[in-house]
């Protein structure tokens, strides 16, 4: 498995466990419309929290140039 896949299996696995997180919070205090708004939250929250784990490594040294297509400044 590539580096790279294992960080994104790893990325949603965080995901849909602070989703189902959110989720079993709602369930266990009663609020209303946990069974939607929670999850979407603690998983949005979680994505956007885990953004780093995709970013390219190594940038300082100047061995990466190009990400997702585009290129890179180096300042």
């Amino acid at each position: 498995m590539i580096d790279r896949e294992r960080r994104a299996w790893l990325r949603f696995l965080v995901v849909v466990v602070a989703a189902a997180l959110g989720e079993t919070i709602g369930v266990w205090q009663h609020l209303p419309s946990s069974d939607l708004l929670l999850p979407l939250l603690f998983g949005a929250a979680a994505f956007y929290l885990t953004m780093g784990m995709t970013a390219p490594r190594n940038r300082n040294k100047g061995s990466v140039r190009y990400w997702r297509g585009g290129r890179l400044d180096d300042d």
